[in-house]
């Protein structure tokens, strides 16, 4: 028996991992849908195929991507479940999913975290665990807003906290598409640190005593005020946050993440020039 939970998979070009996705899904819910923006290979005939019911909508980021679903989707459900295709529901995840939704929730949605895999091989220490963003939640108490390469909550409601992670493979179709997909996240971060508010006193303070997720975002706000990011980010990642226990694989996602550092250090380097020659 599925759970009384609509699922919503944003998709492009992911024939190689959509059926992994829905194959997780199997038991979670039987009301599953795709916004599909663009894909020209078999993503949407294999979906079509598995059951889900698939959309289509230009992409222009996350957070509109994920409010064009709330509104133009018919949710068999009141609650829902975002995922993207290389994420995967586990038995633990669904089980704890079936204890939230078999009890009513005052709660707009709910924090997420995700183990991040290299491989087969859960990137513990270096990618931050736990790492959270809102993917379940009630469809008329939330919506999205874009933020940098992502996206960001917009609610007026409380938002609870799940304990059981799902799976991120982040790197299923291998290192070069990753920095392809990076390469313009890395734009869209440099022009989103452009516009950051907050002085540093502020930040500062936000650290220290703000919540989990407001220091974690207060944190990158200031990180892209200082000179050598990259090497910061490296260092922080392997050493302070202890990625070397993730062995090789951890090395390896360091590096990863330092040279997307540096992508973004010379977007915001670009961005600043055209201001000056604009002056």
């Amino acid at each position: 028996m599925t759970l009384p939970l609509t699922v919503v998979i944003l998709t492009k070009n992911e024939d190689c991992d959509i059926i992994p996705c829905l194959e997780s899904l199997r038991s979670v819910s039987d009301d599953v849908h795709l916004v599909d923006s663009g894909s020209d290979d078999q993503t949407v005939e294999l979906a079509t195929r598995y059951g889900a019911f698939c959309h289509f909508n230009p992409f222009s980021g996350f957070g509109d991507q994920r409010n064009w679903a709330i509104d133009h989707i018919h949710h068999k459900y009141d609650w829902v479940l975002h995922l993207d295709a290389d994420e995967r529901a586990t038995p633990e995840f669904a089980d704890e999913l079936s204890a939230i939704l078999s009890t009513p929730s005052a709660h707009a949605g709910y924090f997420v975290p995700s183990k991040l895999m290299l491989g087969n091989r859960w990137l513990r220490h270096c990618s931050g665990y736990p790492v959270y963003q809102v993917r379940l939640f009630h469809k008329s108490r939330l919506r999205f807003m874009n933020q940098g390469h992502g996206q960001r909550e917009v609610t007026a409601g409380t938002l609870g906290r799940m304990k059981q992670p799902y799976l991120h493979f982040a790197f299923s179709k291998g290192v070069q598409r990753w920095f392809e997909k990076h390469a313009a996240y890395a734009s869209a971060e440099a022009m989103a640190a452009m516009t950051q508010e907050g002085s540093v006193i502020e930040l500062l303070r936000t650290i220290s005593s703000g919540d989990a997720v407001s220091q974690r975002r207060a944190v990158k706000a200031l990180s892209f005020r200082l000179p050598c990011r990259e090497l910061l980010r490296f260092a922080h990642m392997f050493i302070i946050k202890r990625g070397f226990l993730d062995g090789y694989a951890g090395f390896t996602y360091a590096r990863m993440v330092a040279t997307y550092e540096a992508m973004i250090a010379v977007n915001i380097s670009m961005l600043r020039l055209r201001d000056i020659s604009q002056s």
